[in-house]
């Protein structure tokens, strides 16, 4: 049957208003502070401004990332499972925002006077308090994005605000390492002051989708579901993990990559001078989040013309292009070019992500359709739990893989074979992942017409669901 055919056979939700998508995408640019806010400044603050150990400071990463991954499906169950008059996820979506904003300005303002063993166990201990608090507010917010509407196309235009207000706020993100050089003597003074900000931004807007957002889903229409049982069945789910494995790859990539582009940025293009690194970093940093900003209708076109994941593939594919363009564009005679890989690969992630967390409903549908719950929780908790297994790998990971090019952390200057090193590393932990990714979404099962006779079956059985 052809799509516009089975379309009109299909019941869809209404357009969401305007309004109702700007307050839930606030939460996307709390999530951004949250996610990459303290990512971006963890190494050059702790290793580089405080000359913590770069492996010590990976594990202090690490190991709260994989404790954290395991408690993210036991918070999805329990928001999936949750009955009160605020709804199943507005009262985590607000402890958790409130939470995670104070121990985020927490983190980067340890007591003075620690030695580097002390700064060590000080960030394992905030960090891993953090990471439980981000989970309860990431998990149910994700999952009531994915409830506010079950039509193909409008679920994508609704997560596209997400990363829209997630972008606008991430436009400074690429600044903060010079904003702390600003804002104190030292980098390491500076943050003190540039974590407190974005604590109180990330609770400002962190709390507006639970303040203000009405949930769609009855809550009588998700029985509970043990904790074991529904694991066992999103886990067997073969599209959710086809999905998965192609986000983590892509994660993966982007986390190991990044602190070797900023570090090949320090000692090869600018021979050390952290300051001018970090000014052009805050430029190519902006061009990128402008690029991947303008990425999200593109990817939204794509997704309405190919289906979601033939538009996901060809994103995927422009990305990979941008990777061998860095060997000839991170160069000392011209620095400005770095920022010409970043903007392609900006537009092309960015937008792929977008169609990665719209395919997520449509696995949600699916499941729905075999197992009469909704479990979003449980789904968008699976994809955190995969999301922090692989970070916590790249940020252990990359400890090692700067041992493995020969950077030494005391050195004002490296050698002509250690950036070399690094440029070759950072094309390859970046390329390879994303070949991958690609090979995991070409088997996604879950085409535009699966999409839309999954969900005509479930209007179909709610149409025949006597009423009380």
């Amino acid at each position: 049957m052809p799509l516009e055919d089975l379309s009109s056979k299909v019941r869809t939700s209404p357009k969401i208003p305007l309004a109702k998508k700007l307050l839930w995408g606030a939460g996307g640019a709390a999530d951004n502070i949250f996610y990459n806010g303290m990512a971006t400044l963890v190494l050059p603050i702790f290793n580089v401004g405080l000359g913590v150990d770069a492996v010590k400071i990976g594990l202090a990463m690490g190991i709260p990332r994989l404790l954290d991954a395991l408690t993210d499906p036991l918070i999805g169950n329990i928001s999936d499972n949750t009955r009160s008059r605020w709804g199943r996820r507005r009262p985590y979506v607000f402890f958790g925002a409130v939470v995670a904003g104070t121990l985020l300005a927490v983190l980067f303002n340890p007591i003075k006077g620690l030695s580097h063993e002390g700064l060590f166990w000080w960030f394992l201990i905030v960090a891993s308090l953090f990471y439980v608090a981000y989970a309860v507010f990431v998990i149910p917010y994700s999952a009531m994005g994915l409830e506010m509407t079950s039509d193909y196309n409008e679920r994508t235009r609704v997560l596209a605000w997400r990363p829209y207000m997630g972008l606008l706020v991430g436009l400074g993100i690429p600044w903060l390492y010079k904003l702390c050089f600003i804002l104190g003597n030292t980098e390491a003074e500076g943050s003190r002051t540039v974590a407190v900000i974005m604590g109180v931004l990330a609770i400002g807007l962190g709390v507006l989708p639970a303040l203000f957002i009405t949930e769609n889903v009855p809550q009588t229409t998700s029985p509970h579901m043990p904790l074991l049982h529904a694991l066992k069945i999103t886990f067997s789910n073969s599209s959710f993990l086809l999905l998965s494995a192609s986000t983590l790859c892509i994660l993966l990539g982007i986390f190991l990559s990044s602190p070797l582009g900023l570090y090949v940025s320090i000692y090869y293009v600018f021979g050390g001078d952290k300051e001018l690194a970090s000014m052009l970093g805050g430029w190519s940093g902006m061009a990128a989040m402008a690029a991947g900003f303008a990425g999200l209708p593109v990817a939204t076109w794509l997704a309405k013309c190919l289906g979601k994941r033939h538009a996901a593939l060809a994103l995927l594919l422009l990305g990979l292009l941008s990777v061998p363009l860095t060997w000839w564009m991170f160069t000392p005679a011209n620095p400005w070019l770095q920022i010409v890989p970043g903007f392609i690969f900006g537009l092309a992630i960015n937008g792929c992500f977008l169609i990665g967390v719209s395919m997520l409903g449509d696995v949600c549908d699916a499941d729905e359709l075999n197992t009469g719950h909704r479990r979003e929780g449980i789904y968008s908790a699976s994809l955190e739990f995969g999301k922090k297994c692989a970070i916590a790998l790249s940020t252990i990971v990359v400890g090692y893989l700067l041992l493995a090019v020969g950077f030494d952390e005391k050195a004002a200057m490296q050698s002509v074979q250690t950036t070399t090193s690094l440029r070759i590393g950072y094309m390859i932990v970046l390329g390879v992942p994303m070949i991958l990714a690609g090979v995991f979404i070409y088997f996604f099962p879950i085409t535009h017409q699966r999409a839309m006779e999954n969900r005509r079956l479930l209007d179909e059985r709610v149409a025949a669901t006597p009423t009380t």
